[in-house]
């Protein structure tokens, strides 16, 4: 592969944290913190925020040079292209429930919705800059200042003080954040991209605004309309519109996001796994969808079949995509290969073994079951095989060169 590689600019690594914090604003962080609050309060909220801010601005330490991401993503694409799935999939199943959801009303409402979040995925897509992610940073900016002069109620939930051996709720589930937050960055193709345009130091400052300052405003954001929606405090007129407005924007944003960079990995991926990622996706998605089809009374102002739908297509950001870096993505980092088919099997049988207890932890309110769940995904590793996985053509092949990327080596 040829290419001038990054050069360093502080203006260009500032463009690229706008990125960075835009295309992380997802369904988990415009919502995921409502739910934790919720059940947790503030710790609730804090347990969501420190391990997500650090886990994600980390990657640009952790990756010193652009070509080290180059070859995760080359040797790992089937896990990348998964990420990207599941992420596109979350986003189209929660832009569904907004359309519906009773938040705001009007017949008009669910076409605006659906007109504001494909427009969205189209700039999304079109995106070859990093300063084109200014304009759905900007439309959050101003829906920010607009809710807060306008007039919203900030209530934070007390949360709920069950305890399990002695031990808060929000103290077992804390662990599976962390492993979650803290791993799944090195399979978002979007943090990939940012990486292989930066140089070492621009990565740093890029990664570390981007998360620590403009994706931490975006989450505290939802930790103000969170009262709101669960129904806890009152509202301005108009505001419920444009916090909605701030989730389709950003919603269709990284989706298109997500669309552009699984697209292009089949150019240099081919078809490798696509198999395994539609059969995982399918999986999930067929759980999420009947979840959602069972009409249950709202609770709390969200309905509780989004919330089940919801928490399962979660849950594989919780285990089954950072059980995949933990298993094979970390232990054969110094090989550049992709798995085996023995450690594939390693990775989704400790994925299959702790489902259930995940499924207690995440689903049934009994957190302390998730410490056996993640004792399962942490002890898998012994049973990884380093021995260098066979390369296929396709693995061989480089990435297509694009606009600010470094050379491989």
């Amino acid at each position: 592969m040829t290419g001038t590689g990054p050069t360093a600019s502080l203006g260009k690594a500032l463009a690229w944290s706008v990125y960075l914090g835009v295309s992380w604003t997802w369904c988990i962080g415009m919502f995921l913190p409502v739910l934790m609050l919720r059940d947790y309060g503030p710790w609730g909220f804090a347990v969501f925020a420190v391990p997500n801010v650090v886990g994600a601005a980390l990657m640009g330490w952790v990756l010193r040079t652009g070509e080290a991401s180059l070859r995760m993503c080359r040797s790992h694409a089937s896990a990348v292209r998964l990420f990207s799935l599941v992420t596109i999939l979350f986003h189209l199943y929660f832009v569904w429930y907004l359309t519906q959801a009773g938040w705001v009303q009007g017949p008009l409402w669910p076409w605006i919705a659906i007109g504001v979040f494909s427009l969205s995925i189209f700039t999304g897509l079109k995106t070859d800059n990093p300063t084109e992610a200014l304009w759905p940073w900007g439309i959050s900016v101003t829906v920010i200042a607009f809710a807060l002069y306008a007039g919203i109620e900030i209530r934070l939930p007390a949360g709920a003080s069950r305890e399990f051996f002695g031990i808060p709720a929000v103290a077992w589930i804390a662990p599976v954040c962390i492993f979650g937050f803290l791993l799944c960055p090195y399979l978002d193709l979007t943090f990939h991209r940012a990486r292989q345009s930066l140089t070492p130091r621009d990565s740093k400052v890029a990664f570390g605004v981007g998360f620590c300052a403009i994706f931490l405003a975006m989450i505290v954001f939802t930790a103000v309309y969170a009262g709101w929606l669960l129904g806890l405090g009152a509202i301005a007129a108009r505001v419920p519109t444009a916090i909605l407005l701030h989730m389709l924007v950003q919603a269709g944003f990284t989706t298109g996001l997500h669309i552009r960079e699984g697209l292009r990995s089949f150019e240099w991926a081919g078809g490798n796994g696509a198999r395994t990622s539609a059969a995982c996706v399918g999986a999930i998605g067929l759980v999420a969808g009947a979840a959602a089809l069972v009409r249950l009374n709202p609770s709390d102002n969200i309905s509780p079949a989004f919330e089940l739908g919801y928490r399962v297509i979660l849950s594989a950001y919780g285990l089954l995509l950072p059980a995949y870096v933990w298993l094979i993505m970390i232990p054969l980092r110094s090989q550049n290969t992709g798995p085996s088919k023995a450690n594939t099997a390693v990775w989704l049988g400790a994925c299959a073994l702790a489902a259930p207890a995940y499924w207690m932890g995440f689903i049934e309110g009994k957190e302390w079951w998730l410490a056996p769940g993640l004792a399962i995904v942490l002890a898998a590793r012994v049973l990884i095989s380093s021995q260098a996985a066979a390369r296929s053509p396709t693995q061989d092949r480089p990435p297509p060169e694009t606009p600010g990327s470094p050379k491989a080596t």
